[in-house]
Formats: C-alpha cells, sequence, structure tokens
C-alpha cells in the first residue's frame, strides 16, 4: 500500500526542473520495494509539466513527489501500478481562474523492468529513464514538448504514440539502433544525421544501425509528428 511522507526540502529535491520556480508542497506518495522484477506504470489521465525518472539510487518502487493542487490516487494490484488524478468541479474552477506551478516527479525504482502506458497524452514532461530498463512504452492522447532519454534496449522495443507528436525528442546510446514508422505526415524530422522538412502520408524510416531483429527501439507514431528529434547520446 502507498504511504504518505513528508518531502525533502524544495531547496534539495534532485527532480526539481531547474528552469521553473516549481514548489512541492504535497505528501510523497510511496510504494516500498519488494524484489519485483517487472511492472507497469499506467497513468490513467496523462501527465502534465513533470518528469518519470527511473533512479539509481532509489530505494522505493515508485516514489511521487508533487506540487500545488490536489495530489493523485495511487493503486498497486500485481503488477500494475494505477497513478490518476480526479478533478473535482472545484478544482476545475480553480484550475479555470487561477494558474497552478504545478509539477510532479515520478520516480522509479532500477532494478525493475519498467512499461509506461499512459491515457490522455503527455504535456511538457521529460521521461529519464537511461539508468534502467524499459520494456514499452504506450502513449494514447498524443504528446507535446516531450523529452525521453532511454537506456540500451535488450530486445526490440515497442514505443507507441497515439494522437500525434510535436516538439519530441528521442536520445538513446548510440549503439542502439531506432525504427519509426508513422501515418499522418510528418514536419521537421531530423534523425540522427538526416533532416527532412515534410513527409506527406505514411512513412517508415530508420538509423544507420536498426538491424532487423536486433535489440531496438520501434518508435511508432499515429496522427502526425512535427519538430521530431531522434538523437544518440554517446556514453562515457
Amino acid at each position: 500500500m502507498p504511504t504518505h511522507e513528508t518531502p525533502d526540502p524544495p531547496s534539495a529535491h534532485p527532480y526539481r526542473s531547474a528552469a521553473e520556480p516549481w514548489t512541492l508542497d504535497w505528501d510523497v506518495l510511496r510504494v516500498p520495494y519488494r524484489d519485483q522484477d517487472r511492472m507497469r506504470l499506467a497513468l490513467s489521465s496523462g501527465l502534465a509539466h513533470g518528469c518519470i525518472v527511473i533512479d539509481p539510487a532509489a530505494r522505493d518502487l515508485i516514489a511521487v513527489h508533487g506540487s500545488e493542487g490536489p495530489p493523485p490516487r495511487l493503486q498497486i494490484v500485481g503488477g500494475e501500478i494505477t497513478l490518476g488524478w480526479q478533478v473535482s468541479f472545484g478544482d476545475w474552477l480553480r484550475d479555470a481562474f487561477r494558474a497552478y506551478n504545478r509539477y510532479v516527479a515520478i520516480v522509479l525504482h532500477p532494478a525493475v523492468e519498467w512499461t509506461i502506458a499512459s491515457r490522455g497524452g503527455l504535456a511538457h514532461v521529460d521521461l529519464d529513464l537511461a539508468a534502467g530498463t524499459v520494456a514499452r512504452i504506450d502513449v494514447r492522447g498524443g504528446c507535446s514538448d516531450v523529452r525521453c532519454e532511454l537506456p540500451r534496449p535488450r530486445v526490440a522495443v515497442p514505443i507507441r504514440i497515439a494522437g500525434g507528436a510535436s516538439k519530441l525528442v528521442v536520445q538513446r546510446p548510440a549503439d542502439a539502433g531506432v525504427a519509426l514508422a508513422t501515418s499522418g505526415g510528418m514536419a521537421a524530422l531530423r534523425l540522427d544525421d538526416q533532416r527532412f522538412d515534410a513527409i506527406g502520408g505514411a512513412a517508415r524510416l530508420e538509423t544507420r544501425n536498426a538491424e532487423r531483429g536486433a535489440p531496438r527501439y520501434e518508435l511508432q507514431i499515429d496522427g502526425g509528428a512535427a519538430d521530431l528529434a531522434i538523437e544518440r547520446r554517446e556514453l562515457a
């Protein structure tokens, strides 16, 4: 069961965005790590203004740090963690007339192979997953202003985005290939050192090291893409 705990002071919090003055003020939601090896994190209402981090120093299975606004509901059943927000009419009115400085940091244990699924889209989100293992990523509802840093894949890892993508950066280890498939057209694509101004309709592209049958990322975007970058990350 999740527990509540007082968060660290904002000045010491490792997951704050340095570019934004977020103030973390509600309790931390935690689920203890109990030697789980595979888990699915389901964001039932999407995520805006936040990050999902696989932290090599994490001791909890999941810890959710939050800022102004109502805390989420967190439930764990078997191999699935569901995280979501239920917005009341009063919360809706408050959002309509007052801008929140909301920020949510979701911190995951590095020993777990994670599947991440979002129903409701992602906006202004960093996915810092390089320190762990990722089995799959599914996003329904599109994404905007998202940066995704990936670990080295052990197998072919699917990443599915339905609803389109804009201002999406995907970064992976330099020796990991990426196969890209899109429908709905693309504008302003950077695929490593290749650049494309516009591609109409459906398209399939690959990085030069994306060998079929080898470990790689298979990125599929349905609904069009604009300002998409797929980059290599050189390892020290």
